[in-house]
């Protein structure tokens, strides 16, 4: 039997962001490839989380690229379905805008299914108060699918009800273990120093100074600070260092800059907890690994957190001033093996690669 047709039109590396992660996946999987014959075109436009959301020359020729490339392909390959990763906001909405023109027209044309798949939140904020973002919104997503990533992200869409469905597709990560090699890290795992880990881009919106705040008032017990991730610009990173030095954390805070492969690992081995106190995430895919490795978390009631963290898993925080309550509860009760092991469960349950693969397949089904 003949292959349904799929294009995809996805963000991809680099720069490492979760969209671009999720995105790298699904250009690899090989359960949706068995499926479908798939076309896959990259959206170019960041080289890395600083420029993300600038305007240049550069990106203005990625966008009439990109808009060749779909037009294109819409004539050539002829898919049945389309999946696009959509933005929420500023100019890349616009571009999205612009770029759903092509598959509109193929739509009158051809009996086609769209899916727009969104890895952040903020609709509902985009079109107050602007009656052309409102209607350019509903134009956008007028007959087309949704995929988001949890059901606590519906209500974003209250005000632009111009899509046909919503489908829940949870986000996966790659699990670095085999089951024996867990179990034998967790049975030797230390318990009593306490490293935390905030491995993130360094956006301030993701919380990494109210965890440099912490490491501070912190700084006469024996606990260590972890930071690693890829700045947004030098002046953050100027501010975090001169804090650093100001405060005498030398002693108590590491940076480790951005990190991969075995650097990453051996930094989520050693960690006795993941925090991200984030006001920024949709859907933290640093989360789904700090369970993969059987770490509770500390994090913030934003976006699909509170669907990801149970009470069994991690600690909430509502208000970023109370941090050193939430880490008093976490060590008191969530810092053991028993809770190391039900977060690697939870993790294989529901945030694995396997699950997100499966789950991606039915959805265009």
């Amino acid at each position: 039997m003949k292959k349904p047709k799929l294009l995809c039109i996805l963000h991809r590396s680099p720069p490492a962001h979760g969209a671009a992660k999720v995105g790298d996946f699904i250009g690899e999987s090989q359960k949706l490839k068995e499926k479908y014959e798939c076309k896959f075109i990259t959206i170019k436009s960041s080289d890395s989380i600083g420029e993300i959301g600038k305007i240049n020359f550069k990106k203005l020729y990625l966008v009439g690229e990109l808009y060749v490339k779909i037009l294109y392909s819409l004539m050539q390959f002829r898919p049945d379905k389309i999946y696009f990763t959509a933005s929420v906001k500023g100019v890349a909405f616009y571009r999205d805008v612009l770029l759903s023109t092509i598959w509109k027209i193929y739509q009158k044309i051809k009996n086609v299914e769209v899916y727009y798949h969104y890895h952040t939140k903020g609709i509902d904020d985009f079109v107050n108060n602007s009656a052309l973002k409102l209607y350019l919104s509903r134009f956008f997503l007028k007959d087309v699918n949704l995929v988001l990533l949890s059901p606590l992200l519906s209500d974003d869409f209250n005000q632009v009800n111009t899509y046909k469905k919503i489908f829940f597709l949870p986000n996966g990560v790659e699990d670095n273990f085999r089951e024996e090699e867990f179990e034998s890290y967790i049975e030797q795992k230390d318990y009593k120093n306490i490293n935390l880990l905030y491995l993130s881009n360094m956006i301030k919106s993701k919380g990494y100074f109210n965890v440099l705040k912490l490491a501070q008032v912190l700084q006469d017990t024996n606990y260590h600070f972890h930071f690693a991730g890829g700045w947004q610009n030098n002046e953050d990173m100027e501010e975090f260092f001169n804090y650093i030095k100001e405060n005498s954390l030398e002693n108590s805070v590491t940076f480790h800059g951005f990190v991969n492969g075995e650097q990453k690992r051996k930094l989520f081995m050693k960690a006795s907890l993941f925090i991200l106190p984030t006001k920024y995430e949709a859907f933290p895919l640093s989360l789904l690994e700090a369970f993969s490795y059987g770490l509770p978390v500390i994090s913030t009631d934003e976006g699909s957190i509170p669907f990801i963290v149970d009470n069994d898993s991690g600690v909430i925080v509502s208000n970023l001033e109370e941090l050193d309550l939430a880490l008093d509860k976490t060590l008191d009760s969530l810092v053991n093996k028993e809770t190391s092991y039900y977060c690697r469960k939870r993790y294989l349950n529901n945030f694995s690669l396997e699950q997100f693969e499966d789950n991606l397949v039915k959805l265009f089904y």
